[in-house]
């Protein structure tokens, strides 16, 4: 940091300039895809880069022992790169699509998300990755794979017999049902909250007639 300015001068200019080796890139997209050219082609042979906290690039990193697989995150996510699978209990991840925008670390109630800034350069990025998966639980009147089975049980454990809706032991197994199970299942119950009196006889023209003092 010279004072001089002539000095300045001479410093800047008396150096050579490093020529910089970097194949020309054709930026066409959207703004993350560009950003994702650029990346490339200055670090050809980064695969991940780490990024500053507050970056909108990143990975969603998963608590596999306390996510109970509630896909609260899934319904909130504004982007789509959290999603499930119809089929298995699963959350899946797409990097590429992600905002670090913490929706979904905030509305986690098991708070088994966190966020971590960085760009994957690789094609990794595009594919949906399996982030935490668990075996479904069969319905045990018709077999009909659902829910999850680790929150099935542990569901059926605090509430069979320890709550006064589940201290019968016919109304502890809906628990266990599916929807249309446990449906039918409550409307053939004896004990049923929502069956209400006889119904009363249905009134005819006799019934009518015999109040009639002409009659």
């Amino acid at each position: 940091q010279p004072t001089d300015p002539e000095a300045l001068c001479d410093m800047l200019y008396s150096g050579t300039a490093v020529e910089i080796a970097c194949a020309p890139i054709l930026p066409i997209g959207s703004r993350r895809q560009v950003a994702r050219l650029a990346a490339k082609a200055l670090q050809p042979e980064a695969n991940v880069l780490n990024l500053p906290i507050g970056a909108p690039y990143g990975a969603v990193l998963i608590d596999t022992e306390a996510c109970s697989l509630c896909l609260a995150c899934v319904s909130l996510c504004p982007s789509g790169a959290l999603g499930d699978n119809e089929d298995l209990p699963q959350l899946r991840f797409q990097e590429d699509a992600c905002l670090q925008c913490g929706l979904c670390s905030n509305i986690c109630p098991e708070k088994a998300i966190s966020l971590k800034p960085q760009m994957d350069l690789t094609d990794q990025a595009f594919t949906q990755k399996v982030l935490h998966e668990e075996e479904p639980f069969a319905c045990i009147e018709c077999g009909s794979l659902f829910g999850v089975k680790s929150t099935v049980e542990k569901i059926t454990e605090k509430l069979a017999g320890n709550h006064a809706m589940f201290a019968n032991p016919a109304a502890s197994k809906m628990i266990q049902m599916c929807d249309n199970c446990r449906i039918q299942a409550q409307y053939h119950s004896t004990d049923n909250p929502f069956q209400g009196d006889a119904r009363p006889r249905v009134r005819t023209t006799d019934d009518y007639l015999s109040k009639r003092r002409d009659h």
